[in-house]
């Protein structure tokens, strides 16, 4: 195995940050929303659970499925 170079942990850290970004945003998005307290621990299991797959799912459902009154401000 080589040594890493500076692209290499370069594209690390982006990868790192989008990552790390992405758990905030949705953090947040759970946190304004207007969902049940029931509705809002679910999806943090499923975010724990299933990673990025979670953090997919609920921007998705967030923002196309869920009612416009329910999904709050940011």
């Amino acid at each position: 195995m080589g040594n890493l170079g500076f692209l290499e942990l370069a594209i690390i850290l982006m990868a790192a940050a989008a990552v790390i970004g992405a758990y905030v945003l949705v953090i947040r998005k759970i946190i304004s929303s207007k969902m049940t307290s029931s509705q809002k621990i679910g999806w943090i299991f499923v975010i724990i659970f299933f990673h990025l797959l979670g953090l997919v799912a609920f921007l998705i459902y967030h923002d196309i499925y869920l009612a416009p009154v329910l999904r709050g401000e940011l």
